[in-house]
């Protein structure tokens, strides 16, 4: 039997929900529709307010009839930590066991707070070898258990959780994708994923969505724009990044001319918050040609409730390398329901159309579900420990019950005779042989990593001790010193022989996009991130100040004298 699923994900202004049949290829959308998150109620993927958001959720599942208690999460969050890493080939049972046994090695952080999921990205041959690509998501335990309670809370069961880079990727790919770039533009983040043979090859997540730059929008009084939802609707209809704002005509010229002047300000930092997507597109985009395949081909989707502000379309269409595509969503949602597709038809063939129906809001658009809905086709399958002991619990038990049912009927066969007996005793001898040899291979495998690995950390320690890129730590300071914007304070750098991480705080979110594109100057360093980013306020001045990690690595010399050259 089919079963159907409440899939969510809690957003900072909007939640998105979907009824969707489960784990089902190309699944059919029994409900599809977003509300506004109660105010202050979600704080960077976490539910700060569970009892008010709890209320207006229960009101929006009961207000359409929905009844289903199963629900799966999608969580954007700072804290979820990703990495890409490389395994021996095994069978996929004992590929939780490899990541468990060197889940330190992988994260530059204690992990013992943590919940380590995986998805399979690629099987690579390397001398007659083959080997797992794996992409590893880490979220904290805390994380989890925040949406179990709220889930409590609203009257629903947790069946599994997914985080904003996995499902989105996996229903495109289940619906036509072969190679591509899919950008996404979410509220919470950015992320860029690369596809290859309809499988995820490579993926970077940015703690930057629209956000930072709806805040703009309402950050500047000469807009006239209080709240965020008239701040979305601002940047569907006027297009910052190409076009510039016309005044009305004053009796008063000079107040005139500073109304424009304040209002073409606005229209510049508005205009670099949304080129900011852009430039972690090409960044992810050029990592990937020129450090690990020197020529990708393939089509470009830009989706996520970003992608439908005015100009964005255009600005990566001309920006980019490679061609843009708009993509036929009815080949990837069916609304099951012929009263849902009457309501929301106009929605569903125009995702960027302005006239939305007024029951939803113009966030509740198709190229803004597919995270929510993949999420329940093709989830991460993130349980929090609590969840994974009992699924163990309930293995365990059908396994006894399994057990208990052969010896009843060994019993019965061990008194037609001795045949039967030596028959019984065969069989088992053979299983247990066949188990010996399964250990026997995890055994080599394990070895043979251990031996890698330790003649892996002598090289890098004959390495460290010969040779370091520290001596540029001095030229490098005056560079960032150059380019830093004067909006942006150093708290620490911290460096080793390839990597540089630099803690900083600001006022304005918006000034982040306007220090990358200066560090572009810095020939030092190479494939520039931004991992994590958070918003603190002072009760008592009432002023915010963000605080976020720039990683970066030293730039090779020849790389770093090219960029000098040009």
């Amino acid at each position: 039997m089919v079963k159907k699923i409440i899939s969510i994900e809690a957003g900072i202004q909007w939640t998105k929900v979907a009824l969707v049949d489960y784990r089902k290829k190309n699944p059919p959308v029994h409900e599809a529709f977003a509300f506004r998150t109660p105010e202050h109620a979600v704080e960077d993927g976490y539910i700060r307010d569970k009892d008010s958001f709890a209320k207006a959720l229960k009101a929006e599942l009961a207000r359409r009839q929905i009844y289903e208690k199963s629900v799966v999460f999608t969580l954007s969050s700072s804290k979820v930590v990703t990495r890409e890493v490389i395994i021996p080939y095994v069978k996929d049972n004992k590929i939780k066991g490899i990541i468990d046994a060197q889940s330190r090695d992988y994260f530059p952080m204690d992990i013992s707070g943590y919940t380590i999921s995986y998805s399979k990205m690629e099987v690579l041959e390397e001398d007659g070898k083959k080997q797992l690509k794996l992409l590893l998501v880490a979220i904290p335990d805390n994380l989890l258990s925040n949406y179990v309670s709220f889930a409590e809370l609203a009257g629903l069961k947790v069946e599994t959780f997914d985080y904003i880079g996995n499902g989105c990727v996996q229903l495109l790919c289940d619906s036509f994708l072969e190679d591509a770039v899919v950008i996404q533009l979410e509220e919470q983040a950015t992320v860029i994923s690369i596809i290859e043979n309809k499988k995820l090859a490579f993926q970077r997540v940015t703690p930057y969505g629209y956000g930072a730059t709806i805040s703009a929008v309402i950050e500047h009084p000469i807009l006239g724009v209080e709240d965020e939802e008239k701040a979305f609707d601002f940047l569907l209809t006027h297009n910052v990044l190409y076009n510039k704002p016309v005044m009305q005509e004053m009796a008063n010229a000079q107040e005139r001319e500073l109304k424009q002047t304040q209002a073409n300000e606005a229209y510049e930092d508005l205009a670099e918050a949304l080129r900011y997507h852009l430039r972690i597109a090409n960044t992810a985009l050029d990592y990937y040609q020129n450090q690990i395949k020197k020529e990708f081909v393939g089509n470009v989707y830009v989706v996520g409730d970003g992608s439908r502000f005015a100009g964005v379309q255009k600005l990566f269409a001309q920006e980019l390398p490679l061609p843009l595509q708009k993509i036929d969503f009815s080949t990837v949602i069916d609304l099951r329901s012929k009263k849902e597709k009457e309501a929301k038809k106009e929605n569903y063939q125009d995702p960027a159309a302005e006239n939305a129906p007024d029951t939803q809001p113009r966030a509740a658009t198709p190229v803004g579900f597919l995270s929510v809905i993949g999420a329940a086709v093709h989830p991460l399958d993130a349980k929090p420990k609590d969840m994974q002991e009992a699924d163990s619990k309930k293995n365990d038990l059908r396994t006894a019950y399994i057990l208990l049912a052969g010896s009843v009927l060994l019993s019965l066969l061990l008194i037609l005779g001795s045949s039967v007996r030596q028959l019984v005793a065969y069989t088992q001898h053979r299983q247990l042989s066949d188990r010996l040899d399964e250990l026997a291979y995890v055994q080599q495998t394990y070895d043979e990593s251990a031996k890698i690995q330790a003649q892996e950390q002598v090289y890098v320690n004959l390495d460290q001790a010969t040779v370091t890129k520290n001596e540029n730590l001095l030229p490098l300071i005056e560079q960032l010193e150059k380019e830093l914007p004067s909006d942006i304070k150093v708290e620490s750098i911290q460096t080793d022989a390839d990597t540089v991480s630099i803690n900083l705080s600001s006022e304005k979110q918006i000034v982040v996009g306007q220090m990358l594109l200066n560090f572009q100057k810095v020939t030092l360093l190479s494939d520039l991130s931004i991992p994590s980013m958070s918003e603190q306020t002072d009760e008592e001045s009432g002023v915010t100040e963000w605080t976020y990690t720039l990683n970066a690595y030293y730039a090779q010399e020849q790389e770093s004298e090219e960029q000098a050259n040009e």
